[in-house]
């Protein structure tokens, strides 16, 4: 049989389709590879998804593709199913899958290729500390995995704050490297890079790399590059590390695997996690899913049997897990000039006293969430988004979180210009400026995104404080993750129950999650700690949970309360979102959409639609936003008929409207 010669092509465009070209005469192709075609006026770089040997019918005219790119740009298969796979499973454009996982450069034809490094002996890189020994539980954990290397075993390693997880994955690293393979190691944020790349470089030297969207370019490309040629075979990376073209591909783990970061909120809306569990199966290899608090996902395929779950229930070290004293505030309010209520205030001045250490938590940055006329009770709005505007005494300015729009502050109201403006609430500037001013002597740091701008200037900051440069730290969620310090022994949650009041159906798993992450960084090695846990909510049951540092015990009451509600993990929610500048076009087209959806799906048993109804952020960025919930518990029959029509119904939005589709949403605003 001849060679195909029309090959279809995924492209780099948010298009949901792929691109039909003639093959050169002479020239051969496969799968997988890369060529250069012309698009207009202008070349691209695109990844064969299928050959053909006839055109397709409805194609006119077809152009020839201008050059196949060496076979080294190929991606392998197990790669291109997972891409394939991704693509249908979130009903994402391919060319947004691409733009994901792939750099820039390579669609520019680029190689950047590194120096090609000797591998270290076996004696030099396997160096497991010889003092170390691992307790019974760690033990378990890695002799159990090691066994399933080399086919596909999904598992939850569950371990308490400091019982010793980054051990673990050390010591499946090195079996991994002993038998030639590679490891691919997922963390949440950019700030939890440095300090596990320290320990594994440490252990396993010049086979480490990190991958990261803080990198630049060329940076990007030359480790996509080293990773692809086997010179590197331990990569530490964020959600986008799951499309690097590993080689011979061992193992896989997502560290803090309930952590929402792990969730694209933009563009290609996928969640790392998932996908890597996917790669694993597609690869036959195991994927290690760690967490001191897992996802109620993650749980619940324990509890039906499609996980193996490994506990550390006791700390490695010689600390023991916190004491943690419960402030309700209703009955013992903070001191106005400190926002400390009494009982943490006395333990702060103590912890000075001993020359230890101290975190205080409050998961919202600035000075004040907004500014309030007393007069007439306006608040500035952001005109691009239509919330309220962060105060930053810093600058100073009013700032909008999700636009960047920042005016000066007002000296008078803009509706009746009276005089009385006043910041109400409480940020971590402002925590920051009432502690500096009660305590002169202290030693304060901050930890938030108006501080951070830079992955360095985070290092920075922890660096200082590990080097107790720093007594006490006030921070957002940014503090809450993997990070071990020695002397730290206080920890105050200042608003514990903030989290509960935002509309979505996770606030008490991510308010359980961020109160045990962040009360878990007191006491790790030989000091004891404590933790002060301030809240109007004390009877809740995410809170007693915390409090008894009892993972169990939340997830059956909160999983009772979703299966009564039918919420994941008892069902699927796909969020179709519609924007616009014109709220009124945005509003008629949704309303249209939900009529088609509602014909598509009459006869549909086990799915819902959910509205049309405003975004909870009826406003963002100057455009209008409505939406529309699905819910099924046939997720991949509705998929198919979904994805089928979905070409159709964007045809027919109005111009100027865009819809988005989230699948599993995370963020419900």
């Amino acid at each position: 049989m001849k060679d195909p010669r029309y090959a279809s092509l995924w492209l780099p465009l948010p298009k949901r389709q792929t691109f039909t070209y003639r093959i050169p005469e002479s020239e051969s192709l496969a799968i997988g590879q890369c060529a250069i075609v012309p698009l207009g006026r202008r070349k691209v770089v695109g990844l064969v998804e299928s050959l053909n040997h006839e055109a397709p019918a409805h194609l006119s005219e077809i152009k020839t593709i201008s050059e196949i790119l060496p076979e080294e740009f190929s991606l392998s298969p197990h790669l291109l199913k997972l891409l394939r796979w991704a693509s249908d499973h979130y009903l994402s454009p391919p060319g947004e899958v691409l733009r994901t996982f792939i750099p820039n450069a390579i669609f520019k034809g680029k190689k950047h290729k590194g120096e090609r490094s000797h591998h270290p002996s076996s004696v030099h890189f396997f160096a497991d500390d010889k003092n170390l020994q691992l307790n019974s539980a760690q033990k378990e954990a890695v002799d159990k995995v090691s066994e399933k290397l080399g086919g596909f075993h999904p598992a939850l390693l569950q371990g308490v704050t400091g019982s010793g997880k980054t051990e673990v994955y050390l010591q499946l690293c090195a079996e991994v490297l002993r038998r030639e393979g590679s490891t691919l190691l997922l963390v949440p944020e950019i700030a939890l890079t440095p300090q596990i790349m320290a320990r594994f470089v440490s252990r396993f030297g010049e086979l480490v790399t990190s991958y990261h969207s803080g990198m630049t370019e060329g940076q990007r490309l030359k480790t996509w590059w080293a990773v692809k040629e086997g010179v590197k075979r331990v990569v530490i990376g964020t959600r986008s590390a799951i499309g690097l073209p590993v080689q011979k591909l061992g193992l896989i783990i997502v560290d803090e695997e309930h952590d929402s970061s792990y969730k694209q909120e933009e563009r290609f809306r996928y969640h790392g996690r998932d996908l890597a569990v996917v790669r694993a199966k597609l690869e036959s290899v195991p994927v290690l899913l760690g967490s001191a608090t897992p996802s109620l996902e993650s749980m619940e395929n324990v509890r039906r049997q499609k996980y193996e779950r490994y506990t550390l229930s006791e700390r490695a070290t010689q600390g023991s897990l916190p004491k943690i004293h419960l402030i309700d505030l209703k009955s013992n309010p903070p001191h106005p000039e400190t926002s400390l209520s009494e009982p943490l205030e006395e333990c702060l001045k103590a912890t000075m006293e001993r020359g230890e250490q101290a975190m205080l938590f409050l998961n919202r940055r600035g000075y004040a969430p907004f500014i309030l006329c007393q007069d007439c009770g306006e608040v500035p709005r952001c005109p691009n988004c239509e919330i309220s505007l962060t105060f930053h005494k810093r600058g100073p300015e009013l700032k909008c979180h999700y636009c960047e729009f920042h005016i000066p502050p007002p000296s008078q109201c803009g509706t009746c210009q009276g005089l009385n403006l006043e910041p109400i609430g409480l940020g971590t500037e402002k925590i920051e400026a009432e502690l500096q001013k009660a305590f002169p002597k202290m030693r304060l740091g901050r930890l938030d995104r108006d501080v951070v701008q830079s992955r360095l200037r985070t290092e920075e900051i922890l660096s200082q404080f590990g080097n107790g440069e720093i007594d006490v730290l006030v921070g957002t969620q940014l503090i809450t993750k993997g990070h071990d310090f020695k002397n730290l022994t206080l920890v105050g949650i200042l608003s514990a129950d903030l989290a509960l009041h935002l509309p979505d159906f996770r606030a008490a798993e991510k308010m359980f999650q961020l109160i045990t992450q962040v009360a878990g960084r007191a006491g790790r090695h030989d000091l004891p700690g404590q933790v002060f846990l301030q809240t109007y909510r004390p009877e809740h049951f995410a809170i007693q949970a915390a409090m008894g540092q009892d993972p169990e015990h939340f997830f059956v009451q909160e999983r009772s309360q979703r299966e009564l509600a039918c919420y994941p993990p008892f069902s699927r929610l796909v969020l179709l979102r519609l924007m616009g500048t014109k709220d009124e076009n945005v509003e008629s087209a949704s309303h249209a959409l939900a009529e088609d959806l509602k014909s598509l799906f009459r006869k549909f048993s086990g799915t819902e639609i959910l509205g049309p109804s405003k975004a909870t952020l009826e406003k963002l960025r100057g455009k209008f936003r409505w939406q529309i919930m699905l819910r099924t518990t046939r997720y991949e029959a509705m998929r198919k008929t979904l994805g089928e029509k979905l070409p159709q119904l964007e045809a027919q939005l109005p111009p100027g409207t865009q819809l988005t589709i989230d699948v599993d949403p995370v963020g419900m605003m």
